[in-house]
């Protein structure tokens, strides 16, 4: 499991710590929130604040972590677009072609992008609440089950994205759940 919050690196050591409590393989990663939109990092090496979108993923690209796009072509969920995504493609980032949350057709915008410029495809749950955790997922062709192999395969592209909408009623818990959080605030 791949654990990116909003602009909050899990790291190495936390991952590793969270994988013996849990049992479970947690993937190091972060979902940044940059001006133009969102991008996923697996693996990162450091802190990205200030950076701009093309940054980040040069930066990230160069240190060898994983570099995905998600929710690419869903601007209620602060995808990049086609332009920003397209200006990306010299470094073989990984798109998010099936997102839970995200509406049906704009995941078909991004499937249709990754096959037109033979990018790997990835899936993603995005889940705020723990009902939705799993509604989409990403099987990877990994040769091991060492957290240091299975990220080699996800850079690899040795990805299949798998899964399924989140249901009506957990996007609506989650959307009241935001309302509640911020009329609390």
């Amino acid at each position: 499991m791949a654990i990116t919050d909003h602009d909050l690196i899990l790291n190495e050591s936390d991952s590793q710590r969270l994988s013996g409590e849990l049992g479970i393989m947690v993937i190091p990663g972060v979902e940044l929130t940059t001006t133009a939109g969102h991008l996923i990092i697996l693996n990162p090496k450091r802190r990205f604040n200030g950076l701009s979108l093309e940054g980040a993923v040069k930066t990230a690209h160069q240190e060898g972590s994983t570099v995905i796009i998600p929710h690419p072509m869903d601007p209620l969920s602060h995808g990049i677009g086609i332009s920003e995504a397209r200006s990306l493609i010299p470094y073989s980032p990984l798109i998010e072609t099936l997102n839970a949350s995200t509406l049906s057709y704009y995941n078909s915008k991004a499937t249709s992008f990754a096959l037109r410029n033979s990018l790997p495809m990835v899936a993603g749950s995005d889940a705020h609440l723990a009902d939705a955790v799993g509604d989409a997922y990403t099987v990877v062709d990994s040769p091991s089950s060492d957290p240091a192999s299975v990220i080699l395969s996800i850079s690899a592209g040795k990805t299949m994205p798998r899964g399924k909408r989140t249901s009506a009623v957990t996007l609506a818990k989650t959307v009241c759940t935001r309302l509640i959080r911020r009329v609390r605030c």
